[in-house]
């Protein structure tokens, strides 16, 4: 089955039949509509055309009105449009948060393209795997951002067949033939109406799961729609912009890059988190919101005085785990601090608002979101009671249509068409939902989620490996980082040089390397022979107490 039968065929799979009745809900509850992702932006932008959009960088600083960008949206449609690009046609992007890659997506939705955001840190592995598995016909990179040589990225694809097209963004030196953003023809040309309905796919993220390879997240016009208007943030009482250090290609940068468009929010955005440049741009720019993991929150914290000399309306935290601490010292600060709970899948579940009790920001992640609907079940998907922790299984109006793989959506998904999620929760009974463990065996490094079975398949690669297992290590400034437990061969030694050596020679993102290792003679494991990875966690909770301590 390839890419497109693919997308055709979640129209009958079975748990988006089950869905039915749920999505008439929607519409009835006006979560969800009729109108096309772009047509919501037109609409919406007609009635605020002044919105200030900001984007925070070092190599291509911008800003503009949300009506003047998606003016120019339209000429780079029309450039795209003549240079051969039609509705259904895949679009990947690996662009920054730079005036461009905003371009680059509203252009994608004006011509019905699917459009593709793919998160920096993927190497020329990860890309190519991603192309290929949708069939890009076009990529806009940059020709370099910070120490990525797009250039040596892009002559290290190997054979993608079906990419015709790529377009950048800068002036130097690239392999093959390119277009530049530059030589773009913008001239005024009217665009074909598109035929597409508002619960068909526009937007596919690759997310890690417990699977070695990334998995593609198919989201419609009405699924991620849903999601900027009900995303828990309240608005500026002074219409000052909202701090949004997202990176572009994660779910949380998609929905930043819509927010001034579909909520007519103020925003400033940033390429990448550096701290220098953002207390720049906080002095000129004078937000009172922000939203970021917790690291970003933290140093917000230490220059509170200096950086938000009026206090902040609200500052939202999301990460796997996010300190009760940390909580605590938003609110000495007198800060709202609120935390959110989601994924790639189903992009916000649950969240805190300002006006609720400081316990219940500070220790859950919130009540449900307008529409969202969870159960919680035990292994036997028995539904548990009230504080009892199961896994989360939900359904609810920014819920995403399915992966791209059959047998993804067959694991992925209840006889009933909900999803399981993969994380353990417990509900209160006040409805307040709390994250308490994760199911998946993913590492989430500075909001990122890295699937251990492909580090492991990576390092098993290595000639001086037998066996490993990959675990989170928890880590004070990224949340988690990647750890190692290593059996190897007689005679042989490995070290973490060692290890990122190998992983540079694959091709395999750097965050993706392993940042602490430990040997082992032999493994903890069940009577069957698997690795008992629980054992594992525990001992790294001790590793990590001797590191922070080592009294």
């Amino acid at each position: 089955m390839d890419f497109k039968q693919a997308l055709a065929a979640l129209d009958s799979a079975p748990h988006w039949r089950k869905r039915a009745p749920y999505l008439e809900a929607w519409r009835q509850a006006g979560l969800h509509s009729a109108q096309l992702t772009g047509e919501r932006i037109a609409e919406r932008v007609a009635v605020h055309p002044d919105v200030p959009i900001v984007f925070g960088s070092r190599e291509r600083p911008s800003q503009a009105t949300a009506a003047e960008l998606l003016r120019e949206s339209y000429e780079i449609a029309a450039a795209f449009h003549r240079l051969g690009l039609r509705e259904g046609d895949v679009l990947v992007s690996q662009m920054p948060n730079w005036r461009e890659g905003t371009l680059t997506l509203l252009a994608a939705l004006h011509l019905g393209l699917i459009f593709v955001p793919m998160v920096h840190i993927y190497g020329p592995a990860e890309m190519a795997f991603i192309i290929n598995t949708v069939g890009a016909k076009a990529v806009v990179v940059p020709d370099r951002w910070k120490k990525i040589d797009y250039g040596a990225r892009i002559g290290a694809l190997g054979d993608v067949p079906t990419l015709e097209l790529v377009i950048v963004v800068g002036d130097e030196s690239m392999p093959g033939q390119v277009t530049r953003w530059r030589d773009l023809d913008r001239g005024a040309l009217e665009l074909p109406a598109l035929t597409a309905t508002s619960d068909d796919p526009w937007l596919i993220m690759f997310t890690s799961g417990t699977t070695s390879a990334p998995k593609g997240v198919v989201h419609t016009h009405n699924s991620f729609g849903a999601e900027v208007p009900l995303f828990p943030t309240v608005p500026s009482p002074e219409g000052r912009p909202k701090l949004l250090p997202l990176p572009a290609g994660h779910s949380a940068g998609v929905i930043a890059a819509l927010r001034p468009f579909l909520a007519a929010d103020p925003c400033l955005m940033m390429d990448a988190w550096d701290e220098d440049l953002a207390v720049d741009l906080i002095k000129s720019h004078r937000p009172d919101r922000a939203g970021g993991v917790p690291f970003m929150v933290s140093f917000l914290l230490d220059r509170a005085a200096e950086l938000f000399p009026t206090g902040m309306v609200q500052l939202s935290v999301g990460a796997a785990s996010v300190p009760s601490t940390l909580m605590e010292r938003c609110e000495q600060h007198r800060w709202p601090g609120t935390r959110t709970y989601g994924s790639t899948e189903h992009p916000t579940i649950s969240g805190a608002t300002p006006t609720d009790p400081f316990q219940k920001r500070a220790t859950t992640d919130g009540r449900l979101l307008a529409g969202v609907q969870i159960r919680l079940v035990d292994d036997e998907g028995a539904t548990v009671g009230e504080d009892i922790s199961g896994e989360i299984v939900s359904m609810g109006p920014e819920l995403f249509k399915g992966y791209i793989d059959p047998a993804h959506n067959t694991a992925g998904f209840a006889e009933d068409g909900w999803f399981y999620t993969g994380d353990m929760g417990q509900l209160d009974a006040d409805g307040y939902l709390r994250i308490v463990d994760r199911k998946k065996d993913i590492i989430i490094r500075g909001g990122e989620n890295i699937s251990s079975k492909e580090v492991e398949d990576v390092l098993t690669l290595h000639p001086a490996v037998v066996e490993a297992a990959v675990v989170a290590w928890p880590d004070v400034r990224m949340g988690e980082k990647v750890g190692v437990f290593v059996r190897l061969k007689p005679s042989t030694a490995l070290s973490t040089d060692d290890i990122a050596a190998h992983f540079a020679a694959a091709g395999i993102a750097r965050q993706k390397t392993p940042e602490r290792l430990v040997i082992v003679e032999d493994f903890p494991r069940t009577p069957a022979g698997k690795i008992l990875k629980t054992e594992l966690r525990e001992r790294v909770k001790s590793l990590a107490a001797q590191e922070r301590d080592p009294a």
